[in-house]
């Protein structure tokens, strides 16, 4: 009977152990997606999930992020520029959907519109597309640029020189 009752223990132990272990690994999961979304607002991104956190960037409305993972209401972003991951409210951001809808208003195109530009004013040339990025150039009026793709209300130029990409903000800059 004393045998009995332990190898019952030892099967009850094994199968709750079993049944946690399973659990664990479907909470450490939860939380990672992964999918396509666009800003509704201009949006801060975060180093962690909540407003607690430290701002390290600042994302334009209408820009495409790629969503990495979850925590409670904050969307885990993979930077398209090589920073570390960040965090925006999801309040600020919706799921892109295949083109089934197609009531909805397109997001402010992230295609290229290439070409040559003219600046309209002394503008700064930054590292990312927005004004939390790091200034890396500054280019008078009347300057010719050549613009290789866009991301939001950013244009991104190529350097003549051999520098490396940068972005300004479209307001500034002139079809020629």
């Amino acid at each position: 009977m004393k045998e009995r009752l332990r190898y019952l223990e030892t099967c009850l132990t094994l199968a709750l152990t079993g049944f946690l272990f399973l659990a664990l690994a479907g909470l450490g999961q939860a939380g990672q997606i992964e999918d396509t979304y666009v800003t509704t607002a201009d949006v801060n991104v975060r180093n962690g999930p909540g407003t607690n956190h430290k701002i390290v960037a600042k994302i334009p409305q209408g820009v495409k992020v790629r969503v990495v993972g979850k925590e409670g209401e904050w969307l885990k972003v993979q930077s398209k520029h090589g920073n570390p991951p960040g965090y925006i409210s999801e309040r600020y951001a919706r799921r892109v959907q295949e083109q089934s809808a197609k009531s909805e208003a397109p997001a402010k195109s992230e295609a290229p519109v290439q070409g040559s530009y003219t600046t309209t004013a002394d503008v700064n040339v930054r590292k990312g597309p927005g004004t939390s990025y790091e200034i890396i150039a500054k280019i008078p009026k009347d300057t010719k640029v050549q613009v290789v793709g866009s991301t939001g209300d950013w244009l991104k130029v190529q350097s003549k020189h051999g520098n490396p990409p940068g972005y300004i903000d479209k307001k500034y800059l002139q079809p020629r």
